[in-house]
């Protein structure tokens, strides 16, 4: 038995190898997870791609990117 512990998940992007995106390069609908980070359409099934620090003024938070699922020809590209 091994108790109470959490397994980490690998990130997808790291195990697709995947570059993240600048976050100061995405829109507000892939910021705010309606469209894929990678791609840009429309998300309708999603998978989350990773976290990155986004800052707008003096205000840093963190943001959880989602992509297309299955990961769509932008991620594959990268794999």
């Amino acid at each position: 038995m091994t108790g109470d512990r959490s397994v980490a998940r690998q990130p997808l992007a790291a195990a697709h190898r995947i570059e993240m995106p600048d976050p100061d390069a995405l829109t507000g609908p892939q910021l705010e997870g309606w469209d894929c980070a990678l791609c840009g359409r429309r998300l309708i099934a999603d998978q989350s791609l990773g976290t990155v620090a986004w800052t707008c003024g003096s205000r840093t938070r963190e943001v959880e990117l989602w992509v297309c699922r299955p990961l769509c020809g932008e991620g594959l590209e990268g794999a």
